[in-house]
C-alpha cells in the first residue's frame, strides 16, 4: 500500500508520540521530528539538504530509505547516528535525544574500512578494544558473530585474504560487537556485483532478524529496498523530503526465491512509481 504525504504548511513542533498509542509499550527505535539540515547556514553558500523530515522506525523494524542520488539520504542517516547535528528539529534513538555519536547506534558504510594489519577477529573486536576492554573477555562473542555471518574458519585471516562480500560481513560483525539497538546502513553493498549484493542483502536481513535489531538502510535500488525492508520510505530530490512510503508485508523470514516472485515485484513497482513521482515533483 502506498501512502502519499501531501505538502503541508508548517505546524508547531510536538512531543515525541506516546509509544503506548502504538500498542508496543516501548519507545520507537528511531523518531525524527521536523528535522531540517542546512549546510553553511547564514552564508551565500547556504544549502538546504533536508527539509522538515518526520519519520519513525519501530522496535524490530527494518526500514529502507529510498531516494535519488543527492537527496540527503546519507545526511539523514548520519544525523540519526549523531555525526551531523540537525539545523532544526529533534531526533531520538530508543527515546534518547541524539546529540552526539553513542552506543545505541551502529553504522556501516559502502566500504568495509577494515584495518589490513589486523586479523578478522581483531577487526571485529575493535569497538570494545577501543573502550579499554580486555580481548579475552569478548573473544567468544566475536567468534560467535563471525560464525553468525558465515565466516567460521576465517577469524585468523587478514582482510586482504577475503573477497569483497566477506569483508563486508566482517564489517557487519564489527558493527554488532558493540550491541547497538539500531543499525544504520549506508548502501553497504553498493560496490558489490549484482549477484553478490543480492546474497548479502539476504544475509543482512537474516542477521538483523536473528539479532533482534532495528535497522535503517539507505539505498537507491527499489528491488533492494523492497526485499530488505518491512517498509520503504521514499524521498524527493534535494531538498530531501518524505514523499511517501510503501508497506512490504512479506513476513519476517525471506528467502532467495522471493527475489523472482510476483509478490515482491508488486512492491518493487510501487516503490519505483513513488520514486519517479517524487523525482518529477508530482507529490
Amino acid at each position: 500500500m502506498v501512502r502519499f504525504r501531501p505538502k503541508r504548511s508548517p505546524q508547531p513542533a510536538v512531543d515525541v508520540p506516546d509509544p503506548s498509542d502504538h500498542g508496543r509499550g516501548t519507545h520507537p527505535a528511531v523518531y525524527v521530528e521536523r528535522a531540517t539540515k542546512v549546510y553553511n547556514e547564514g552564508t551565500p553558500e547556504a544549502l538546504v539538504a533536508l527539509e522538515d523530515i518526520t519519520m519513525r522506525v519501530e522496535q524490530g523494524e527494518v526500514v529502507a530509505l529510498l531516494g535519488p542520488s543527492g537527496c540527503g539520504k546519507s545526511t539523514l542517516l548520519k544525523m540519526i547516528g549523531g555525526l551531523y547535528p540537525a539545523t532544526e528539529g529533534r531526533i531520538f534513538v530508543d527515546g534518547v535525544p541524539v546529540t552526539e555519536p553513542g552506543e545505541l547506534t551502529g553504522m556501516m558504510f559502502q566500504k568495509p574500512v577494515l584495518f589490513p594489519w589486523l586479523k578478522v577477529v581483531d577487526n571485529v573486536l575493535l569497538p570494545v578494544r577501543t573502550q579499554g576492554a580486555k580481548r579475552a573477555d569478548f573473544l567468544d562473542r566475536a567468534n560467535d558473530l563471525i560464525a553468525l555471518a558465515g565466516l567460521s574458519g576465517f577469524g585468523q585471516r587478514y582482510p586482504w585474504e577475503l573477497s569483497g562480500g566477506m569483508q563486508q560481513r566482517v564489517a557487519i560483525c564489527r558493527m554488532l560487537m558493540g550491541e547497538p539497538k539500531v543499525l544504520l546502513l549506508d548502501e553497504p553493498f553498493g560496490a558489490l556485483d549484482e549477484m553478490t549484493r543480492e546474497y548479502m542483502d539476504l544475509e543482512l536481513r537474516r542477521i538483523i532478524i536473528q539479532q533482534n535489531r532495528s535497522a535503517l538502510l539507505v539505498t537507491h535500488n527499489p528491488l533492494e529496498a523492497a526485499f530488505i525492508g518491512d517498509r520503504v520510505v521514499v524521498m524527493t530530490p534535494r531538498p530531501g523530503k518524505i514523499a511517501g512510503e510503501v508497506e512490504v508485508p512479506l513476513g519476517r523470514d525471506r528467502s532467495e526465491g522471493l527475489l523472482a516472485s510476483d509478490e515482491l515485484n508488486v512492491y518493487i513497482r510501487e516503490a519505483r512509481s513513488l520514486l519517479e513521482l517524487a523525482k518529477d515533483s508530482l507529490l
